[in-house]
């Protein structure tokens, strides 16, 4: 006993086991899990699927938040659809690469579902997005998040202000919960809503428009595709009207010209209602609002399905 009282005294000991015990504690205070992958281990297994899907969506954190495989799939006939969306995202070649990557290997039917923002045409230089970040995670710590998510998101560093609320959720000004899905889509439901990405986007597109070469990048791929057999749907993500505004003045996006140059190249246009969904922050849609867009794109894709033909090789060249 008095050796057991020697080891405690010691600084040393005694420092390591209260920083365990503020660990354990601090851990503690964490919101309850929602259902769903830890982020971590949600964001490894994503940037490494391959092979796992005959439909796949496409785009930025719009696309991320904004559509649901799983109400794609209740009336559209495809086995696995995946939400293949990242925040920051732009349509690089790498990103749509890792895109055709994705389809199983001699499916009979495939399709991209191609969600379309401003934001993900625009080039960066500095800025590279959450995708290219994910693709240079070293194996070692894609393996600590796959297989040790639990622990990885236990240990994450949280601030002081966060282990208060929560400990006490009537602190925090918003309160947001994130489900991470297998099936790559990320429902968000949050309280009080916002428009604080408004501004944001804004600044954003002042700084730098939309990109000619990001484009023409994406023309290349849907020919490619639809010279394959692939079905691709392009469609414009629903925001507020605020950030339709900012997008349609500010952005230099010209619409009328990429959807028209999006049919030449063989896809099919899906027009849909910009404006008719919750939106949480100015930009991204309420889980709800995500539900009930994906339903409706549902709907709109197979009305439009019956008109898609085959394109030949060579076809729009």
């Amino acid at each position: 006993m008095k050796k057991l009282k020697q080891i405690f005294s010691d600084r040393t000991v005694a420092t390591v086991l209260l920083a365990i015990v503020l660990m354990v504690v601090m851990g503690s205070l964490r919101p309850d899990k929602v259902p769903g992958l830890y982020p971590k281990e949600y964001w490894a297994t994503k940037i490494h699927w391959k092979n796992c899907a005959d439909g796949v969506i496409t785009g930025d954190s719009r696309a991320l938040m904004g559509v649901s495989p799983e109400e794609l799939q209740k009336n559209l006939l495809y086995r696995q659809i995946r939400n293949y969306g990242f925040g920051a995202n732009w349509y690089s070649r790498q990103y749509l690469e890792a895109t055709e990557a994705l389809f199983w290997e001699g499916a009979d039917k495939r399709a991209v579902f191609m969600g379309i923002s401003p934001h993900s045409l625009t080039h960066r230089e500095t800025v590279q997005g959450h995708f290219i970040e994910l693709s240079r995670q070293s194996k070692q710590d894609s393996f600590l998040d796959i297989h040790f998510g639990a622990m990885v998101n236990f240990f994450e560093p949280m601030s002081f202000r966060d282990a208060m609320q929560g400990l006490l959720p009537s602190l925090a000004p918003t309160h947001t919960l994130k489900n991470y899905r297998p099936d790559g889509w990320v429902a968000v439901h949050k309280q009080p809503l916002s428009l604080d990405e408004v501004k944001r986007y804004r600044k954003i597109f002042e700084d730098r428009q939309v990109s000619d070469e990001v484009i023409n990048t994406i023309m290349e791929y849907v020919t490619k595709w639809r010279s394959q057999g692939i079905d691709v749907y392009g469609f414009i993500l629903p925001t507020c009207p605020q950030m339709v505004d900012v997008e349609q003045q500010v952005s230099g996006f010209n619409q009328d010209a990429f959807v028209a140059d999006f049919k030449r190249a063989g896809g099919t246009w899906i027009d849909v209602d910009l404006c008719k969904y919750e939106c949480i922050d100015g930009s991204h849609l309420q889980d709800t609002g995500a539900l009930q867009f994906s339903q409706d794109l549902a709907a709109l894709i197979l009305e439009a399905a019956d008109d898609v033909k085959p394109v030949n090789v060579g076809e729009n060249k």
